[in-house]
């Protein structure tokens, strides 16, 4: 019974992607890891690039949003009544 249930395990294992990869080592050895070291740098200097941009588009994001604030904030400040001066007014009618 025991045989049957460690063969079966076996066989799941081998199916999966991590028995996959075991093949392939045992397969290719180290020639397999070393095409699979320079997909990594492709990959990791792709991401350095995207990564690169969003910097950049996050950096103009903040100064638009720096620039819309600081416009909204003049917009308030020039629509503002003086203190007073609507009171005086109704007041004296």
């Amino acid at each position: 019974m025991e045989f049957i249930l460690f063969a079966l395990a076996l066989v799941i294992i081998a199916r999966s992607g991590l028995g996959r990869a075991m093949a392939d080592r045992i397969r290719y050895g180290t020639a397999g890891a070393a095409g699979s070291d320079r997909r990594l740098e492709e990959y990791a200097a792709q991401v350095t690039e995207e990564l690169t941009a969003l910097r950049a588009e996050l950096t103009d994001l903040a100064e638009r949003m720096d620039f819309t604030e600081r416009t909204l904030l003049q917009l308030k400040r020039s629509a503002a009544l003086p203190q007073g001066s609507g009171l005086e007014q109704d007041g004296g009618q």
